[in-house]
């Protein structure tokens, strides 16, 4: 019997007999199905899909020469009525708060002045500053106002500017963006040919469609009065220079800067006035960026301008409360005896 079980062939053996083995594992497609959209070049250009089709959406109802300053005025409509309510109302309690944070600091610095002990006046300089530092965060912190909001909105500004103007110059097909086109305008870097960009002359529509699906040729015809082509430069050049006007303007009439609210810091002098300088330089070095991108530039900003007016009346910052001009005298204490010869008298 035992014998018997020894001549048995086992399973494994009887199914590799018949020439199949059940452990074989399927063979897998060689090639890879994917869907029919358009594929990513990369990560960047899965930011860029969102604003490329509200630009796109606009298109299929209005010419160009209006779907750029619409697209302009609702991107910054989102970010304003979001995080740019919530960065103006901290700014609105922080300024309202300004009397109330300097009349703090003196009565701090009068009741460390009182104790004393100090070796030298550096020390009672240090221990004051570090005084009014730690009052002025509470204060900050219990009305909810500090400077962590107001920054993260004013650095987010610059990143959606930078995309929607990419997603400009992809559907204009510029060859660089206003960094590049910068530089080309003060000779650190050349052009790819003498006219600055890829024209219809050197260029067939068809092959510029196909090497860049983002294309729109219809920015050829769709632009305004003196600047028909939207893919070229200004021919009068004064689109340019209507942007550096714009933006000057903007910089100078910004009701949030420190000037406006009283005495700025040396820092905050240089930074604005360096600022209103760029501003200047746009209109001669903008001279070969293509119209679309200075479309939109100018429509980006006077939107800037026209959401901070209702930012402005919908929080409004008080005025005419601060330091007093004058200096403050500490008045003398009476002494006791005087004090009390008053009494009997």
């Amino acid at each position: 019997m035992s014998a018997s079980r020894l001549l048995r062939p086992q399973p494994r053996q009887l199914h590799l007999h018949h020439g199949f083995s059940p452990f074989t594992p399927r063979p897998l497609p060689r090639n890879r199905l994917f869907h029919a959209s358009a594929p990513r070049s990369s990560v960047y250009d899965t930011f860029l899909m969102l604003p490329h089709e509200l630009l796109h959406t606009l298109h299929t109802y209005m010419p160009w020469y209006a779907a750029i300053p619409v697209s302009a005025f609702i991107v910054r409509g989102l970010l304003v009525t979001t995080i740019g309510s919530h960065s103006k109302a901290l700014i609105a309690r922080y300024m309202a708060l300004q009397p109330l944070r300097q009349a703090m600091a003196l009565q701090k610095r009068d009741d460390i002045m009182k104790k004393g002990d100090f070796k030298h006046p550096k020390a009672a300089v240090a221990a004051v500053t570090m005084a009014v530092k730690t009052e002025s965060k509470a204060l900050d912190r219990r009305w909810n106002c500090t400077l962590r909001g107001q920054v993260g909105w004013t650095l987010l500004q610059l990143p959606l500017f930078v995309v929607m103007a990419e997603v400009i110059r992809r559907v204009s097909d510029i060859h660089s963006g206003l960094l590049g086109l910068g530089m080309e305008a003060i000779g650190l870097t050349t052009r790819p040919n003498p006219d600055g960009l890829i024209t219809e002359d050197n260029v067939d529509l068809a092959a510029r469609m196909a090497a860049n699906p983002w294309f729109e040729p219809s920015l050829a015809t769709e632009g305004l009065a003196w600047f028909p082509n939207l893919l070229v430069p200004d021919p009068t050049g004064a689109l340019p220079f209507v942007v550096s006007a714009v933006m000057f303007a903007n910089i100078f009439l910004s009701t949030n800067n420190p000037t406006k609210r009283g005495k700025a810091s040396p820092t905050n002098k240089g930074i604005r006035r360096g600022m209103m300088l760029l501003a200047l330089l746009i209109g001669p070095m903008g001279q070969h960026v293509p119209a679309a991108l200075m479309y939109y530039w100018v429509s980006s900003t006077t939107s800037v301008m026209v959401w901070n007016v209702w930012l402005d009346k919908r929080y409004p910052v008080p005025e005419g409360f601060g330091q007093c001009s004058r200096p403050l005298l500490n008045m003398p204490t009476k002494k006791r005896s005087t004090v009390r010869t008053a009494k009997l008298r």
